[in-house]
């Protein structure tokens, strides 16, 4: 069984704390869609040094969640990253969702 330094431990209970943060400033739903959020998104990837901070993380349905992190990454994270620039300026409800085809009809 793998041991969970403390550092990591830290890094886990920021998340859990700003993760709820995200929730409540996308009031639940995905920034991207509408739709019911279920997930909560690293804009940069943890791997790719990324952080916990709230400015990282936006809510996402399953299906922006897997465009985030499929072909179309790049294009979401774009997206993601003009929408953390306009919470900064208090604009939270934008017209941001543009720009990513969803697949659906």
């Amino acid at each position: 069984m793998k041991k969970v330094s403390d550092k990591q431990r830290q890094k886990n209970k920021e998340y859990a704390r700003t993760r709820k943060l995200a929730y409540e400033r996308d009031d639940g739903m995905c920034v991207l869609c509408g739709a019911l959020a279920t997930e909560t998104h690293h804009i940069i990837f943890r791997s790719h040094g990324g952080t916990n901070d709230l400015k990282n993380l936006a809510c996402l349905c399953r299906h922006c969640h897997e465009l985030a992190h499929g072909v179309d990454a790049k294009k979401v994270r774009e997206v993601l990253m003009e929408m953390t620039d306009r919470y900064e300026e208090g604009c939270v409800r934008c017209s941001v969702r543009r720009g990513i085809d969803h697949g659906r009809t």
